[in-house]
């Protein structure tokens, strides 16, 4: 059995609230291990957790590593070392509010064709620490922060081990939680997508949930404050999710929550977790097949949809957008290409972003 240990890749924003919540929350003896590109924002978050563990008197440590790049050797010689039982991501090449922080003719491009063309970016780090947990046993738990609506299917499609995602559906459920306030024992499970994230256009549209077993009215009403605060300020709530299910994780607690990609599956699902082994926990009346088919028509609104057998297919309004810059741009690759496409991207995004973006509103 591995230890009872976390490795955390990333220290950004997300990465931080996690680890200052999981601080106060960690009951049980735990090292916490960070690992960044930049060794001062791996020291920094550790520090600043470890203090406020220190004044909480929780067991839980925390510990900074660096390294050059998130390569499958990098990360393999991390986890070799920590041997963790949980490996958590929050590392990628696209931050999600870098048009609302930083506005360029990149995010005016991303705006247009939908967070969906971000994947490859999304996916990079994933695929690394994905392969790099493949060569360990006993594995470690892979949990995926960066678009695991999506990403998750991507990994699971190349045969790498991924067992949930956190943030998204997750988020839409805390937030639901706060406006139902259920009674204790009562089960609030929600199925969604990170489109949710944003109003649909038509409330038809919107994600679903259910109070022990009844079905919630008008979800969009009770997620208006959610959808009207700043997306950097909710990963405050995000981090603090996360951090609870860590907790639980850690010392092999069952959980019962709502969670993206589960076991590489598209969107978001309620989930039962127990003995390290994640099953979806349907309400009444909604057989899996019917919850996979919602979240892969919500998927074709963020655009991108990740099929089984490991086509990945950008929504026609991605494709025309991204062939404004990029005129033989795939409007279909196999998952095996992402990488490739990922330096396309990468390359396209660091010309554009030396251009002034265009007036345009965003949602």
């Amino acid at each position: 059995m591995a230890e009872p240990g976390i490795v955390i890749l990333g220290s950004g924003s997300l990465a931080r609230s996690i680890c200052y919540s999981l601080a106060i929350l960690c009951a049980t003896k735990c090292v916490v291990t960070v690992v960044s590109t930049t060794p001062q924002n791996s020291a920094e978050v550790c520090y600043v957790a470890d203090v406020r563990a220190a004044s909480s008197g929780t067991p839980v440590r925390f510990r900074a590593l660096s390294v050059d790049r998130y390569t499958t050797e990098s990360i393999s010689s991390i986890l070799r070392q920590s041997r963790p039982r949980i490996v958590l991501n929050c590392a990628s090449y696209q931050s999600p509010w870098e048009r609302t922080r930083s506005p360029s003719a990149w995010t005016a491009l991303t705006t247009r064709a939908g967070f969906g063309l971000t994947l490859p970016l999304q996916a990079a780090v994933a695929i690394e620490a994905a392969s790099a947990i493949t060569a360990l046993a006993p594995r470690p738990l892979f949990l995926n922060a960066c678009f695991p609506d999506a990403v998750n299917p991507l990994l699971k499609a190349l045969g790498l081990p991924i067992f949930c995602g956190v943030g998204n559906v997750a988020l839409l459920a805390a937030s639901l939680r706060e406006s139902l306030r259920p009674a204790r024992g009562e089960r609030l499970q929600v199925l969604g997508h990170h489109w949710h994230l944003h109003t649909p256009d038509d409330a038809a549209d919107d994600a679903l949930a259910w109070l022990d077993g009844t079905p919630v009215r008008e979800v969009g009403p009770l997620l208006r404050r959610q959808r009207a605060a700043d997306r950097s300020e909710l990963n405050a709530v995000t981090g603090h999710v996360t951090a609870l299910l860590l907790a639980d994780l850690v010392i092999g607690r069952e959980v019962r929550t709502s969670l993206p990609g589960p076991l590489g599956l598209p969107g978001g699902y309620p989930v039962r977790i127990h003995e390290r082994s994640l099953t979806l926990e349907l309400p009444p009346g909604m057989p899996p097949a019917q919850a996979i088919a919602l979240n892969r028509a919500w998927a074709q609104q963020d655009g991108v949809s990740v099929e089984e057998n490991g086509e990945v297919r950008f929504s026609t309004s991605a494709s025309l957008a991204i062939r404004s810059e990029l005129p033989d741009f795939p409007g279909s690759v196999h998952a095996r290409d992402i990488p490739e496409l990922c330096s396309r991207l990468l390359e396209l995004r660091g010309r554009l972003r030396r251009s002034q973006a265009p007036s345009t509103s965003h949602r």
